[in-house]
């Protein structure tokens, strides 16, 4: 069993388009806070922006995973899980506000990073009523519908902060601009829901709503407990240390962003065809896996490799402010979290596809545990870095936990065939920059790049037996 290129790879693109636009466009605002009003409005923005994503994890519920794996098995049940799956994050995006509050006010953070807070939690109810069309999208597998509306709105979003920025109009309406964007794409996306499915006639259940929930929950674990291990670093550093490290901290893992929604974009898109290719003894889904690791560490290598010897001129260029130049010991540590999420992205969907949920509930519980025994301590005595550590040995962690459970599902999985080549590239790229440490720029980048293709081709060919064999071994992968 082999991807299908042309399609899984437009569905990639087309959700990889949306989360671009949506987490880079979060990423662009964050930059040009640090630009024009500073390290304490960024830390704030940044600690926002961290509790939102965490609790808007329990306003969807886990409803969305579930929404994809059973419309993808049966689409006749589209309507039902709309017109249910919207009473159901209306209700739990409400119950998820009221908490927010009640967590913000338990901190005693100062008044004006509380503000920005409450504000930006209004968001969280029509985030969770896209969370549903979205979760409707990609398992009729149509994802550029989600990249149709995402991308606009966002590019306006992001044009909009701007100038409010420029005139120095504050924080705050830059918040009310997130509001507004969230707002406009969830109407947009319940309108192409309803004009442009096919849906056979249902009503609301409060029946099967309830069954809903209660199937959903251990997503919501999965989620929740991810969500609350990915802001748990932040939210040690905001208590012990100061708004000013959270702010470096983020600047170090937001570059961490684009190519961690690569991986994002590429395990959605591959989860409903794992979900319909489940079958005894699970070759389609090691084949699946297998292919789609490859491929993430061709990438993964190199950027990793490049953000520990410059990172320091990509945070220069980014930010434009002296300040951040302090993220870069933290960056040299966190750049290696690329190349462990490549496995945890990939073999998680794998559990997921195969109905071992409750194996990913136990690892990320596991990991949420460890991230705290190990953060505590290490946040305390060393700050920044401590917190970088913290996050590279959790990812760790996690790696091996995801590891153990699918190689006895798949019996064996092999992680040598899949990471040599590109590992050796890498190598290759490495041993450049470490030569050059000491003159990092433009030229010497793009060199890199073509020394990691070159070694990477080289490799390739030798591996196959030859350049005809290798050309009929890439042949249609490349002509599809």
């Amino acid at each position: 069993m082999t991807l299908s290129l042309r399609k899984t790879g437009g569905n990639a693109i087309s959700i990889l388009t949306s989360d671009v636009m949506n987490r880079v466009t979060s990423f662009v605002l964050y930059a040009m806070v640090a630009r024009h009003l500073g390290a304490q409005e960024f830390g704030q923005l940044t600690l926002a922006f961290t509790l939102f994503y965490t609790f808007q994890v329990f306003a969807v519920g886990g409803l969305k995973t579930l929404i994809v794996r059973q419309v993808a098995k049966d689409r006749t049940q589209t309507r039902l899980y709309f017109l249910n799956g919207l009473i159901i994050v209306i209700f739990t995006s409400m119950a998820s506000i009221v908490a927010l509050w009640t967590l913000v006010h338990f901190m005693h953070y100062p008044s004006a990073t509380t503000r920005v807070i409450l504000l930006l939690s209004l968001g969280l109810l029509p985030y969770t009523i896209s969370a549903v069309c979205e979760g409707l999208f990609q398992a009729w597998e149509r994802m550029p519908y989600i990249a149709y509306v995402n991308v606009p709105v966002n590019t306006a979003k992001v044009a909009g902060a701007f100038i409010l920025l420029t005139t120095n109009r504050g924080l705050y309406p830059v918040v009310l601009i997130l509001l507004t964007s969230l707002v406009f794409i969830a109407a947009v996306e319940v309108w192409v829901v309803l004009r442009k499915f096919s849906m056979l006639p249902a009503s609301i259940d409060l029946h099967f709503s309830l069954k809903t929930m209660r199937s959903a929950a251990t997503f919501l674990g999965i989620d929740g407990t991810l969500a609350v291990m990915s802001s748990l670093n932040i939210l040690l550093l905001s208590k012990l240390a100061t708004e000013v490290q959270v702010g470096l901290y983020s600047a170090a893992t937001q570059l961490l962003v684009p190519l961690l929604l690569v991986y994002q974009s590429i395990a959605q898109s591959i989860f409903p065809v794992m979900c319909r290719k489940v079958e005894p003894g699970y070759q389609n889904l090691k084949s699946i896996a297998r292919q789609a690791i490859e491929f993430l560490l061709v990438l993964a290598l190199p950027m990793a490799a490049g953000l520990y010897f410059i990172g320091d001129r990509v945070i220069s260029l980014l930010y434009k402010n002296p300040a951040f130049s302090q993220a870069f010991p933290a960056l040299r540590i966190v750049a290696w979290v690329l190349v462990l999420q490549v496995f945890t992205s990939v073999l998680g969907q794998v559990l997921l596809a195969s109905h071992r949920e409750k194996i990913t509930l136990r690892i990320v519980f596991v990991d949420t545990v460890f991230n705290l025994l190990v953060g505590w301590p290490l946040i305390s005595m060393f700050g920044l870095r401590g917190a970088a550590f913290a996050l590279l040995l959790t990812r760790m962690a996690d790696c091996v936990q995801h590891y153990i459970p699918v190689s006895r599902l798949l019996y064996g999985f092999p992680v040598a065939s899949s990471a040599w080549k590109p590992l050796v590239a890498a190598a290759c790229m490495a041993a450049y920059l470490t030569a050059l440490n000491d003159r990092p720029g433009v030229l010497t980048c793009v060199s890199a790049t073509l020394i990691y293709c070159a070694a990477l081709l080289a490799v390739a060919i030798w591996a196959s037996g030859g350049l005809r064999q290798f050309k009929d071994k890439y042949r249609p992968l490349l002509s599809e």
